[in-house]
């Protein structure tokens, strides 16, 4: 049983800026959000915060909206009204907590009567807030600051879920610190949306129970049976 998740994606001090930028917004705005492993929560050392951000709202001007069949589009639109309103929804509500758009957050009106979102970017989130702890399932980054890898770790498993998540660095000491570190299924280093046939997926903690793929998928489909017997 998967049951969605509110996955960390984090970025280190002496991660490579630009393919980070590049990564995180694939990661959150890849079927306009709407995946159970988007790394909606950016968690951000201090330290090259302001350079990221920048980064990241730049590599997000240069996504076309679009229909998914157009080969140009970068994101289209969400799957309803219903979740048109839904997303639209939390912006205003992570507005109202005090968080601050920087790119997006408004209703894509130049898209027509179609059911697109801009995509979103806040900065200056909490954990607690709860556009950082509920899953919006559309195109908006939480950005939150970090001192170091260690408050990374932390702010990470803060939450009900534990699905998916992603460092980004090019220390593979910290990269192995985070993979133990953090509460979830899947974790990526450098990259993110990886799978394959052989790998198991599945959740920790409220983002569900066994295991999709690999070997341990089998689990599923088989019934135990125990046999007792006595030869006298």
């Amino acid at each position: 049983l998967q049951l969605g998740g509110k996955s960390p994606n984090i970025l280190l001090s002496d991660a490579n800026l630009r393919r980070a930028a590049k990564g995180s917004m694939i990661a959150i705005y890849n079927n306009s959000g709407q995946i159970c492993t988007a790394g909606s929560r950016i968690l951000v050392e201090k330290s090259i915060h302001d350079e990221f951000v920048q980064s990241m709202i730049d590599a997000t001007a240069s996504m076309k909206l679009g229909q998914a069949l157009d080969d140009e589009t970068g994101m289209g639109p969400v799957v309803s009204a219903e979740q048109l309103e839904r997303v639209t929804g939390y912006i205003d509500i992570g507005k109202s907590e005090g968080a601050e758009i920087v790119t997006g957050g408004d209703r894509a009106l130049a898209m027509g009567d179609g059911y697109f979102v801009e995509p979103t970017i806040f900065t200056g989130v909490r954990n607690d807030m709860r556009i950082a702890q509920e899953e919006i399932f559309g195109p908006v980054a939480a950005v939150i600051e970090v001192a170091d890898v260690e408050e990374a770790i932390s702010v990470a498993n803060d939450t009900i879920y534990g699905l998916a998540a992603a460092v980004w660095t090019s220390d593979l000491v910290k990269a192995h610190k985070v993979a133990r570190g953090i509460n979830a299924g899947t974790i990526w280093i450098n990259g993110s949306g990886m799978y394959d046939p052989s790998v198991s997926f599945g959740g920790f903690k409220q983002s569900g129970f066994g295991r999709e793929l690999g070997i341990h998928s089998m689990e599923s489909y088989t019934e135990m049976k125990s046999v007792w017997m006595s030869l006298k």
